[in-house]
């Protein structure tokens, strides 16, 4: 008698991906908790800022084997505060930290989608796409949330370094913002309209059968 092979789940690989990028993303956060960083730990609080924003003075920079006329530029800068107290211990997790707790937060919340949608009639119906339209503006509004943290608090550190008047805690114009992940937050706003859409078609579909 030949044994009947269980349904294959249609959300695979990602509901299994998903679920592997989660113990990658707590792993990397304990070794984060146990390693000296810039944010954390006896090491200094450090913040990179455009060379293009601030004045520099440098002459004479060079590569070794730089042939003639080409020139060497300086893209970034990082300033380092080597015994930061409390305050900057705090700023340097703000400028670090959230951008990684948002993407833990929607792969626990991916997961958790995957799973219920997993299950018979899950798929295609509202509550499935309810979830996946809050799981878009949880994206969106957490990368607007992340951007603003990391900019004010790399501003903070770096004005707790250079004396720069008019600078204030926070600039709209040196907004630190993922483009990409606010335009996959707003995808899956999109996806879900969509998903609502079909799933009321087909129910009426269903109904006039």
């Amino acid at each position: 008698m030949r044994r009947t092979r269980p349904p294959r789940n249609p959300l695979e690989p990602i509901a299994s991906t998903v679920g592997c990028l989660i113990g990658l993303a707590v792993l990397l956060l304990l070794l984060s908790l146990l390693v000296h960083q810039a944010s954390w730990g006896d090491g200094p609080v450090c913040t990179s800022v455009p060379a293009d924003g601030i004045p520099l003075r440098i002459s004479g920079l060079a590569v070794p084997g730089q042939v003639r006329g080409s020139q060497a530029t300086v893209q970034t800068v990082q300033l380092c505060v080597n015994h930061p107290g409390t305050r900057l211990r705090l700023a340097g997790l703000l400028a670090s930290w959230p951008s990684g707790i948002l993407w833990l937060g929607f792969l626990v919340q991916a997961y958790r989608l995957l799973t219920i949608a997993s299950r018979p009639g899950g798929l295609y119906s509202l509550a499935t796409a309810a979830r996946v339209r809050r799981l878009g503006w949880f994206l969106t509004a957490g990368a607007l949330a992340a951007g603003v943290m990391e900019t004010a608090a790399n501003m903070a550190i770096f004005l707790s370094q250079v004396h720069a008047p008019g600078l204030n805690w926070f600039e709209p114009d040196k907004l630190h913002l993922s483009v990409a992940t606010l335009l996959a937050g707003l995808a899956l706003i999109t996806l879900a309209r969509v998903m609502r859409v079909g799933v009321t078609m087909r129910e009426e579909l269903d109904v006039t059968v």
